[in-house]
């Protein structure tokens, strides 16, 4: 038992200092006043009538674009999609609405519907990636941009505030922010081609069109599950640099508005997070040392396991309340991050099990042959 507190105690204080190292050194957006660049933004839209209304009028608001059109696509949606985006754009001159193409085998259906967007856009400077539940605040775009260009990266994601409401949203959510701000030095990873340090968030990127060109925009990564990651390591691959930086000062999301699409959301992509079973084994192992079991060694054990095990368990919630705080996550959730960490692991073996079972959906398609 000594030597699991130990090994929870080692690895808490090493999220610790990469937090603070984060929090110290981590880019921060630039807020600009405007950008004379030209910039295309991509948003595909897969049944999103009941979301995309909040996320075109944030997109149309933007302030300090001299040269910008929004390229949308209706993925085959098979609710009002196409009406309610028709009449958000009816009149403006920067925006076009086209109907995505019945999906070519070997793709999955957000990669394939940015590869069509891709392929109608016009020359520009710059590529954003927006999902249809984000909004942005008056100066995300120009904001971003200006981050990216004093930055001297190739692209930037920008990770936006998760806005949680449901207890499975508020148990969930704030891990992801969690992860990477703990496990990764982000200035250095900027530069690194590794693979293993690696992250992204599709939700809101910004990329250079000369790298997203240089690797022929989303073609290598037609049928990834997880796009965005799989995008940041192409990109990364041909010599671009680029990371992660703390957006929730420019962008919201809400992902999922209940358990059941939590689950699902989830339950689709989480198996590819670790690229295989044995993996996914070794992590829920190293999480279950680090994050569950400090508590119970702490209430149950007496002398140095009790003690090293309680100040492992401090430290968790310390360094999640410290994440949360940074992120404008909920602060309280961070008491439940054991059992967050539980409910975790949970989606990863269920996530597993629909992979092995060839049960993987999305939006009424099949992931069958994802990656």
């Amino acid at each position: 038992m000594i030597v699991l507190a130990l090994v929870a105690l080692t690895i808490n204080v090493l999220n610790l200092v990469i937090f603070l190292v984060n929090t110290l050194t981590a880019r921060r957006p630039t807020f600009a006043e405007a950008t004379r660049s030209t910039v295309n933004v991509l948003l595909p839209c897969r049944n999103e009538a009941a979301r995309v209304t909040p996320t075109l009028e944030s997109l149309f608001a933007q302030e300090g674009l001299a040269d910008c059109h929004f390229y949308i696509l209706n993925d085959r949606s098979t609710d009002t999609t196409q009406s309610v985006i028709s009449a958000l754009i009816s009149g403006k001159e920067n925006a076009s609405l086209t109907s995505g193409r019945e999906i070519e085998p070997g793709w999955i259906g957000k990669s394939f519907a940015l590869h069509q967007l891709f392929e109608s856009a016009r020359e520009s400077d710059y590529t954003v990636l927006v999902d249809a539940d984000v909004t942005l605040s008056p100066r995300a775009l120009s904001s971003a941009i200006a981050t990216l260009q004093q930055s001297e990266l190739d692209f930037l994601s920008i990770y936006p505030l998760q806005v949680t409401r449901s207890w499975s949203e508020y148990l969930i959510q704030p891990l992801l922010q969690w992860t990477w701000m703990t496990s990764l030095l982000l200035r250095r990873s900027e530069r690194s081609a590794r693979r293993s340090t690696t992250v992204a968030n599709g939700q809101f990127m910004v990329i250079r069109n000369s790298a997203l060109s240089r690797i022929q925009g989303f073609t290598h990564v037609r049928n990834f599950v997880l796009d965005d990651i799989a995008l940041a390591r192409q990109l990364k691959a041909s010599g671009a640099f680029g990371s992660v930086i703390n957006g929730s000062d420019l962008a919201q999301c809400r992902m999922y508005e209940n358990f059941g699409q939590l689950s699902h959301g989830y339950r689709k992509s989480l198996w590819s997070a670790f690229g295989s079973p044995f993996a996914a084994v070794a992590v829920a192992a190293l999480f279950t040392v680090a994050y569950i079991l400090p508590l119970p060694l702490a209430l149950l054990q007496h002398g140095w396991i009790a003690t090293i095990s309680a100040l492992s368990f401090a430290l968790s919630l310390m360094v999640r309340y410290g994440v949360a705080a940074l992120t404008r996550a909920p602060r309280f959730s961070s008491l439940f991050h054991p059992i967050a960490i539980l409910f975790l692991l949970f989606l990863l073996a269920a996530s597993w099990s629909d992979r092995l079972r060839g049960k993987l959906s999305w939006s009424g398609r099949t992931l069958s042959d994802s990656q």
